[in-house]
């Protein structure tokens, strides 16, 4: 599958918080319910364009990445893809180039998410903290 990662603008907001809610909208709801007026401000208050890269096919945009950078590591705040382009090979990619150009890696996936979770131990990522809703992980380091 080809495609295609351009960085964010700020008119990206509403198309970020669209696919962030396609994708995680039942397992938020699985937590702590949904409240679409809380989770949309948070996502306006949240929205720094330059963590974001919009993912696309074709000129459609189908995802998004979001990294924040620190001094020896990143942390990936986000990957989302629409759920009918998963599967596909492009988590897998991404997935692949950043461990490839960044060896020190952290994200944080909900407990409820299992398929986040495998996806990312299948990059022999390991759980190395245990919180409430989530489970923080790393390669490298």
């Amino acid at each position: 599958m080809i495609f295609n990662l351009r960085k964010s603008i700020d008119a990206d907001i509403d198309l970020t918080y669209k696919i962030k809610k396609k994708c995680l909208q039942k397992y938020l709801e699985m937590l702590w319910g949904w409240n679409e007026e809380a989770q949309a401000d948070f996502h306006r208050k949240h929205y720094q364009k330059e963590r974001f890269s919009i993912i696309e096919i074709q000129n459609k945009s189908i995802g998004y990445l979001e990294i924040e950078f620190y001094e020896n590591y990143i942390f990936l705040a986000n990957l989302m893809i629409l759920q009918k382009f998963q599967n596909q090979g492009i988590g897998k990619i991404i997935m692949e180039s950043l461990i490839k150009n960044h060896p020190n890696i952290q994200l944080e996936v909900l407990k409820v998410n299992h398929k986040a979770k495998r996806f990312y131990e299948g990059f022999n990522f390991i759980v190395f903290e245990v919180l409430e809703d989530s489970f923080r992980m790393k390669i490298g380091f």
